[in-house]
């Protein structure tokens, strides 16, 4: 008794590999079975791990983001500072050169500037007041000499 059916025989030296011939159509069959299952996969990751995944790789990115810009404080307080005083000197410029009076949107836009960028500057001063208001407590980093 041969376990090998009649459709398949034994590889010749032509042939490129063994001589099993399927159906003509299976070939479709499993690439679309395949292709369904590679589907389902990735709906079913989507469903259920992305729920998972996107909040807390959304966290890391948002974490990542303040602590970049926590270290960029002292330089973009001072470019805050250089601009909103070439502002107020374009300004004074605009006014002394065609002898208007500046608008008052614009007034209180630059003023409204100049009060974020005075607080953004004496931040130093504020955080340690504001922190103990609300009980935060800011642990000073350890250095260890060697």
């Amino acid at each position: 008794m041969s376990v090998i059916g009649p459709s398949c025989s034994l590889p010749s030296k032509d042939s490129p590999g063994f001589g099993c011939a399927g159906p003509a159509n299976a070939g479709g069959k499993v690439a679309g079975a395949a292709s369904f299952t590679a589907l389902a996969a990735a709906a079913c990751t989507a469903c259920c791990i992305l729920p998972f995944t996107l909040p807390a790789s959304l966290l890391a990115f948002a974490g990542g983001s303040i602590a970049a810009l926590d270290h960029a404080h002292r330089w973009a307080t001072w470019l805050a500072v250089l601009m909103v005083g070439c502002a107020w000197l374009w300004i004074g410029w605009q006014v002394r050169r065609t002898k208007r009076t500046i608008a008052r949107s614009a007034l209180a836009a630059m003023v409204f500037a100049t009060l974020l960028t005075a607080t953004a500057a004496s931040w130093p001063l504020i955080e340690p007041v504001a922190f103990n208001a609300l009980g935060i407590v800011k642990k000073k980093a350890v250095t260890h000499g060697g």
